[in-house]
């Protein structure tokens, strides 16, 4: 029979308690990381749809589809085309800042300035629902 000691007890405890640390510090990486993935990857499609919509005003010139001037209760940026592809134009660039700041800040896994980030996309992106409302 094999005679057990107290340091094989001590390490043994220890390496069970080292093993449910690294679990649970796994479990709240999943639980920053995925959100945050996800998030950035919807500013993204945001960000890629106002492009979309500055290139279908600006550069194909397709204006047919759009209620441009007064009409419809339309936001007041719908004045006439070149405006309406201004304001695409800078609200996408703005996001693009604001994504490139997450990307920078996810490369560098600086949890507090993603967060932060973050918090800028979606304040922005608020921003963008308000601003469509105007009239």
């Amino acid at each position: 029979m094999q005679s057990v000691n107290s340091s094989t007890i001590i390490y043994g405890n220890a390496c069970s308690i080292a093993y449910k640390y690294t679990n649970n510090q796994l479990s709240m990486k999943v639980i920053f990381w995925i959100p945050a993935i996800l998030a950035t990857v919807f500013f993204g499609l945001i960000d890629l749809l106002l492009l979309n919509e500055w290139r279908i005003v600006a550069i194909n010139k397709d204006i047919g589809n759009y209620p441009w001037g007064s009409e419809n209760d339309n936001p007041w940026y719908y004045a006439n085309p070149d405006f309406y592809s201004g304001v695409m134009l800078t609200e996408f660039i703005v996001m693009t800042i604001l994504i490139g700041f997450v990307i920078r800040f996810m490369l560098r896994k600086d949890k507090a300035r993603i967060l932060f980030s973050l918090l800028a996309c979606f304040v922005f992106f608020v921003v963008m629902i308000v601003n469509g409302k105007i009239q």
